[in-house]
């Protein structure tokens, strides 16, 4: 390997372990929201949070238990602002990680991506019971109890497939997983790679 690539490695690495995620993580509730998805469940339930500065959306989840004999496939999804501060059903922005079937345990279903965020745009973390209206199992979900653990976020859902929203708690947040990194460390790890594997092609 040439001095020059060398170099260049060493300095994406360092960009790439300088940079840090970011890492909201509030799941630990319990299963205390009922009715999630399914021919007799809420459709949509969705957690908003404010996008970092320059930050790339790798990681998202929410937590889901039961499902009964007869559980319905619900997917966890990345969807836009409608702008009125609700999930806008008619901007998925990433369709994502699709469950079906019974949890004993409360279980955090992820998705991952690699989604650019836009700074300070509002977007929705959402557990789409739209895919399945025929099964007649539900699931439960988790919130906070009130004590709003995602900074400038809220939670809402829909009984009529996004047609409306109700907040229903007055404050708090659904229990979700949200991981994003900085820009720059995406492109330097992809950098880094790049040149792993034109050293390795040699």
């Amino acid at each position: 390997m040439k001095s020059g690539s060398l170099s260049s490695v060493v300095a994406l690495a360092a960009i790439a372990g300088v940079a840090s995620a970011d890492i909201w993580d509030n799941g630990d509730f319990g299963a205390n929201i009922s009715s999630v998805g399914g021919a007799s469940g809420s459709d949509v339930y969705g957690q908003s949070f404010i996008a970092p500065a320059d930050n790339v959306l790798v990681q998202f989840g929410m937590w889901l238990a039961g499902g009964g004999a007869d559980a319905p496939a619900v997917r966890i999804d990345l969807w836009a602002d409608d702008g009125a501060n609700n999930p806008d059903e008619t901007n998925i922005l990433v369709s994502g990680t699709v469950h079906q079937g019974d949890l004993a345990d409360l279980t955090r279903i992820d998705t991952f991506t690699s989604f650019a965020l836009t700074p300070g745009d509002r977007y929705w973390v959402v557990i789409n019971g739209i895919i399945d209206q025929n099964s007649t199992g539900v699931y439960s979900s988790t919130w906070d109890g009130g004590t709003n653990t995602i900074p400038d976020g809220n939670m809402t859902w829909s009984n009529d497939l996004g047609g409306s929203w109700s907040g229903g708690i007055a404050n708090g947040d659904f229990g979700v997983y949200i991981e994003t990194v900085p820009a720059p460390a995406s492109l330097a790890l992809l950098g880094l790679g790049g040149l792993v594997a034109t050293r390795r092609r040699r």
